[in-house]
């Protein structure tokens, strides 16, 4: 973290991902533009799908379905 990154690295990966610019440079993204940022609402989709399935998941052991059959 003390150690800066090579700059032809930082190059290489703004020329080929523009959203890391915006992302790696201090004024790139407003704080009003981070909420619909792509990287982030990846981010927030992936965590609340994931929420969603946990509670799935949870429902199915405490009220099993009786329209499926228990695997054997």
């Amino acid at each position: 973290m003390d150690d800066p990154v090579d700059p032809t690295v930082v190059a290489e990966l703004g020329a080929r991902f523009p959203d890391f610019v915006r992302a790696y440079e201090p004024d790139g993204l407003r704080r009003d533009e981070f909420d619909a940022f792509p990287p982030t609402a990846r981010t927030l989709r992936a965590f609340i799908a994931s929420y969603h399935e946990l509670l799935h998941q949870v429902t199915d052991a405490m009220i099993p379905n009786p329209d499926l059959r228990p695997a054997s």
